[in-house]
C-alpha cells in the first residue's frame, strides 16, 4: 500500500482510532498479515475497550461478513447499536460479569481483541474466563501490555507469544512517558507431543565451569519447552557425557561416528510424539517455543523459527540482530568450487517482511526445524545415505527436497532460538578438506542434476520462484545451462 499503509492501517486513521503506525501503537500492519487470508471467512469479532466505537467501525469495514461485539465499563461510552455493531456493558474485573457476558452474546468468536481496562489482572482475569469457551481456532489478543510479566505467568497455561512490531511514529506522551507498543497473541494449546532431538559430537566446549554447552542446551530445553515434550540426546560416538535424571528423557550412545544425517534418522525413528523439533546442541530457546511452532503447522511444512546468535558465556543473544529468511548460495560463482555455500543469512529480507509473522523461505540454517514424524519419514523419507561422510548439507537436504516434492520450507516469527556459532569456538572434530569437498560436491551435484526422482518440480522451479536471490546472477540460467552440457 502506498506509504507502507496496509489497507487496515487506512481504515483506522479513516475512523480515527490510534492502532497504526503514524499514531501510538502500531498494531495494524501486523494484524493485517495475520488475518488478510480470512477476511471472508470470520463472522463473529468481540473486543473490549473502544467507547467511541472507532476499532468496532475499523473491524466492521475489514470483515465484511462479520458482526462486530463491542463491550465498555468506561464512564461516557456508546451503548447505541450500528450496522452489524452490537454493543454490551461489562466489568472486565468481574468473573460473574465475564460470564454473564458470554451467555448473552455467544462464545462462537473468531476474534477476541482485550483493549479494555489495561490492567495486568483485568488481562489475566479476561482470558482465562473466556478462553475455555471459545473456540479452539480462536485468535484472542491482549492490546497494551504494561506488566508482560504478570499476564505471562498468569496465562502460562496457553500458548502465546509476543510478536515483534514496529515502533510507531508517536512514541512518547507529552510527558515523554513511552506508549505501549506491546501485544500478546494467545492461542489454544493443541497438546501434541513434540520429540525434541538433539544430536551431538564431542561438545566439549565449556559454557560454565563443568557445564558444556550440550548440557546448557538440554536443561534450556527443560525450562522453555511448555508442551507435552520428550528430549532423544544422540552421541555420534564417545566420548559421553552426563545429565540430571530429566523426565521423559533418553540417550542414545553410538560407539562409533554415523553422521549427523544418519543420527537425525535414528533418533527421530526412536522418538514418539507426533511432531519433532530437531536443534543443534548448542542452542537456547524461547519460552512455549514448541508450543508456538505446533500451533501453526500444517502437515507438509518444515518450519524453523526466528534465528539469534547465542553467546555461550552468558547463555544470552548475542546482540539484538536476528534472522528469519536464508537464501540458496549460487553454486556456480564459487570461488571454492562448486558446492551451495553454507550460512545464506539473508538480512534484508528480513528487513523488508518484518510484519509476516509466518512465511516462505528458501532455506533454513539446519540448526533447528520443527517437521511432523509422519511426513519426515512417510513423505520425505528422511536424510538418504548419500553423502559419504553423512555430515555436510543438511540443511540443503532437507529444504531442497521439501520444496521441490511439493512441500513449504516456512519460517514462524512468533518464537526463536539462538545458535552458538562455532567459528572461533573450539569444535570437538574436524574433517579433512577433501571430506568436506567432496561432501559438498555430492549435494551440488545431485539437486543441480534434479536427481530426485520425486521431485513435482525442478531445480530450476526453485530459483525461479525466489530470485532475485543474493550470489546469483542475473545470468545464471546460462551458467546453468552451461553446467548441464559439460556434466
Amino acid at each position: 500500500m502506498e506509504n507502507d499503509l496496509t489497507e487496515l492501517c487506512l481504515l483506522a486513521i479513516k475512523y480515527g482510532t490510534d492502532r497504526h503506525p503514524r499514531s501510538k501503537h502500531s498494531y495494524t500492519p501486523y494484524y493485517y498479515n495475520l488475518f488478510k487470508d480470512k477476511r471472508q471467512l470470520i463472522k463473529k469479532v468481540l473486543e473490549f475497550g473502544d467507547p467511541e466505537h472507532t476499532g468496532l467501525k475499523m473491524w466492521r469495514d475489514f470483515f465484511p461478513n462479520a458482526t462486530i461485539f463491542g463491550v465498555e465499563n468506561a464512564p461516557g461510552s456508546i451503548y447505541h447499536n450500528e450496522e452489524r455493531i452490537r454493543v454490551y456493558r461489562c466489568n472486565q474485573s468481574s468473573k460473574r460479569d465475564l460470564e454473564n457476558l458470554l451467555k448473552k452474546i455467544g462464545s462462537d468468536f473468531d476474534i477476541v481483541i482485550d483493549d479494555g481496562s489495561h490492567v495486568p489482572q483485568d488481562q489475566v482475569l479476561t482470558c482465562l474466563t473466556l478462553m475455555p469457551h471459545l473456540k479452539k481456532s480462536v485468535a484472542y489478543i491482549i492490546e497494551d501490555v504494561i506488566n508482560p510479566d504478570i499476564v505471562d505467568r498468569g496465562i502460562r497455561g496457553y500458548s502465546h507469544y509476543t510478536p515483534i512490531l514496529k515502533p510507531p511514529r508517536r512514541r512518547f506522551n507529552r510527558r515523554g512517558q513511552p506508549y505501549t507498543n506491546r501485544i500478546i497473541v494467545v492461542r489454544n494449546k493443541k497438546g501434541e507431543k513434540t520429540s525434541i532431538i538433539v544430536p551431538s559430537r564431542n561438545e566439549s566446549l565449556e559454557c560454565q565451569p563443568g557445564i558444556t554447552v550440550l548440557q546448557r542446551t538440554v536443561q534450556d530445553i527443560y525450562e522453555k519447552a511448555t508442551g507435552d515434550f520428550e528430549v532423544l540426546v544422540g552421541f555420534d560416538g564417545p566420548p559421553y557425557q552426563d545429565f540430571p535424571d530429566y523426565p521423559n528423557f533418553k540417550v542414545v550412545k553410538f560407539p562409533a561416528v554415523v553422521g549427523i544425517k544418519t543420527m537425525i534418522n535414528a533418533l527421530a525413528a526412536m522418538s514418539s510424539g507426533k511432531y519433532i523439533y530437531k536443534t543443534d546442541a548448542h542452542c537456547a530457546f524461547a519460552k512455549g517455543f514448541d508450543e508456538v511452532l505446533q500451533s501453526d503447522m500444517e502437515e507438509n511444512w518444515i518450519v524453523t523459527p526466528r534465528f539469534y546468535v547465542l553467546n555461550p558465556t552468558t547463555w544470552e543473544w548475542k546482540d539484538e540482530r536476528f534472522y528469519d529468511y536464508f537464501y540458496l548460495c549460487c553454486p556456480f560463482t564459487d570461488p571454492k568450487g562448486l558446492r551451495f555455500k553454507a550460512g545464506g543469512h539473508w538480512p534484508e529480507k528480513t528487513k523488508e517482511k518484518l510484519d509476516v509473522p509466518i512465511d516462505e523461505t528458501p532455506q533454513i540454517h539446519g540448526s533447528g526445524w520443527f517437521i511432523s514424524k509422519d511426513y519426515y519419514f512417510n513423505a520425505l523419507g528422511g536424510f538418504p545415505n548419500i553423502d559419504p561422510y553423512g555430515h555436510a548439507q543438511e540443511p540443503i537436504w532437507l529444504a531442497l527436497k521439501n520444496w521441490l516434492a511439493g512441500g513449504k520450507v516456512m519460517v514462524n516469527k512468533k518464537t526463536w532460538y539462538a545458535h552458538m556459532h562455532q567459528q572461533g569456538n573450539k569444535r570437538g572434530y574436524s574433517m579433512s578438506k577433501s571430506q568436506n569437498d567432496l561432501s559438498y560436491k555430492v549435494a551440488a551435484v545431485y539437486w543441480l542434476g534434479d536427481k530426485l526422482a520425486e521431485r513435482k518440480h525442478d531445480f530450476t522451479w526453485f530459483i525461479q520462484k525466489f530470485m532475485p536471490m543474493p550470489t546469483w546472477p542475473k545470468n545464471w540460467e546460462k551458467f546453468y545451462s552451461k553446467w548441464r552440457k559439460q556434466k
